[in-house]
């Protein structure tokens, strides 16, 4: 298999498995329930680190007032909070819950599992320069999507990404 085919073979797996455990936790007779566009929106700010408002609908591509009801739905059902600025009391920035936490947590557990396999199977230098690697890729190689998150330095106090 090529580098190539390797990077994408682990990318849909790790979706995959993500996939499966939101299906399972998405229940439609729940009147709080998320759906699976949400579920995606609310990862979305969860990734982006406390995002603004706009920062968000540009991300995701759509109209400010597009955004603001997929937030305003998300923050009904209590998985997202919109925390102002202590800076400026006009910026509002986006968080998941600890209610969202609790269903996406099951991925960031998986990703523990997959560093525990690969401890137990490689050399300490080797996992140390996989890390390195898989680093400078996400620091590096993945412009596209780094120009969209927030550096924590950038947050006004007190907001911390992905926190309520």
């Amino acid at each position: 298999m090529m580098l190539e085919d390797n990077l994408h073979d682990i990318y849909l797996k790790l979706k995959l498995y993500y996939y499966r455990r939101i299906f399972r936790k998405i229940s439609n007779s729940e009147e709080d329930s998320l759906t699976a566009l949400e579920a995606f929106c609310a990862e979305a700010i969860y990734g982006l680190g406390s995002p603004t408002l706009s920062e968000f609908a540009n991300f995701i591509n759509v109209s400010q007032p597009n955004a603001a009801y997929k937030v305003s739905n998300l923050e009904k059902k209590g998985y997202v909070n919109k925390t102002e600025s202590s800076e400026d009391g006009r910026i509002v920035h986006l968080t998941i819950t600890d209610k969202f936490m609790q269903i996406y947590g099951t991925s960031e557990r998986y990703v523990s599992i997959l560093t525990k396999r690969l401890k137990k199977k490689y050399s300490a230098e080797d996992v140390e320069k996989f890390s390195e690697i898989m680093r400078d890729i996400s620091d590096n190689m993945m412009t596209e999507v780094n120009k969209y998150l927030r550096n924590k330095a950038d947050l006004p106090e007190g907001v911390i990404p992905g926190k309520s």
